[in-house]
């Protein structure tokens, strides 16, 4: 074997010196994930646990139409009214037709949809309102637009805002008066879960469904809107 020459540098030599330089020296990771971590919070929080300064200034829906999607926080608040104004007076009624017709009536999707939101179960809500909008639901495609603008999904939330434009979606007509929205939301909506049952489907995943004993529960949690 050839004697290495005295100056001669193996590869590990070379990496066991190597070193990258530190391009933030000076930043703070901590500082920054704490930031980040206060600013979701804050996002999705649920509405009954935050302050009602940002609803009561605004008493007009986001109309779709707007070409900049609405910020999180009114896009939150939207959301929020639209699935409080669900819950009014028929959605018992609805809810029985979508157990009844084995989860095949649009109106009681979205009745259904809009009680998981309420209830912090953003994936069923979010399986449940495309249901709808695919049958045809207009109220679900705009649920589906302030959801993904909430997000910060805005390629989603524009392509929801599309479909309704197409459509001439007016929010007062079919969502009713914003400024009759309540501003909280049920109390105990978590009383739900158990009410709920959840089947795994090998390509689109865990799908909630409403169990009959939840028409009258829903009816229980409603009375005080």
């Amino acid at each position: 074997m050839t004697p290495q020459p005295p100056d001669h540098r193996t590869i590990d030599d070379l990496l066991a010196k190597a070193r990258t330089r530190n391009r933030y020296a000076t930043y703070n990771m901590a500082a920054a994930e704490t930031r980040l971590r206060t600013r979701q919070a804050a996002r999705h929080r649920p509405p009954r646990q935050r302050s009602t300064d940002t609803a009561l200034a605004h008493t007009e829906w986001t109309p779709p139409e707007n070409e900049s999607t609405p910020d999180a926080d009114r896009a939150w608040w939207d959301l929020n009214a639209v699935c409080l104004l669900i819950l009014g007076p028929d959605a018992d009624s609805h809810l029985n037709d979508f157990i009844t017709s084995q989860y095949a009536d649009k109106a009681g999707a979205l009745v259904f949809a809009c009680l998981l939101h309420l209830a912090d179960d953003s994936s069923g809500a979010r399986f449940w309102w495309r249901f709808a909008a695919g049958a045809g639901h207009q109220v679900a495609e705009y649920c589906l637009f302030l959801e993904h603008a909430h997000s910060g999904e805005y390629h989603d939330a524009d392509y929801w805002r599309t479909q309704l434009l197409r459509q001439h979606f007016e929010p007062a007509y079919l969502c009713g008066d914003r400024s009759t929205a309540p501003l909280l939301g049920p109390p105990c909506m978590e009383q739900i879960h158990p009410y709920i049952s959840r089947q795994h489907h090998s390509e689109i995943g865990t799908i909630p469904l409403p169990q009959p004993a939840l028409v009258d529960q829903l009816r229980n949690l409603t009375f005080p809107l």
